[in-house]
């Protein structure tokens, strides 16, 4: 009986641990220094708080892909890739979910501007 408690308890240890390894991986906001800015321009389509406007900054990096870089208020909350050959296909989005400079990557063409930076 404890063979069989104890090969129970082995089960759920491998199973919790490789469960862990498969974490979101995190991101860093791109160095800006590095990529050449192209625009700016505000919108309120990003956001579904109160009449506030993002700002989304657009660079060009030297390998040709177009980096959107958004922030309210000057916090940046998400920036987005993507190769002006084929947007559809490449288009990634990363956004900030807690405030600390780790960006993850969102699927899906619905996202929501994180609680963190809402006035």
């Amino acid at each position: 009986m404890s063979r069989l408690l104890l090969s129970c308890v082995a089960a759920l240890v491998l199973l919790g641990s490789s469960a862990v390894s498969v974490a979101q991986q995190m991101y860093r906001l791109p160095d800006r220094g590095a990529l050449k800015h192209v625009t700016t321009k505000q919108s309120n389509r990003v956001l579904d708080s109160r009449g506030a406007k993002a700002t989304m900054d657009y660079y060009s990096a030297p390998n040709g892909q177009i980096i959107t870089i958004y922030s309210l208020h000057r916090r940046n909350f998400a920036f987005s890739t993507h190769s002006n050959s084929d947007a559809q296909r490449s288009y990634r989005i990363f956004v900030d979910m807690t405030g600390d400079g780790s960006f993850q990557e969102v699927t899906g063409a619905s996202w929501q501007v994180p609680l963190w930076v809402r006035p």
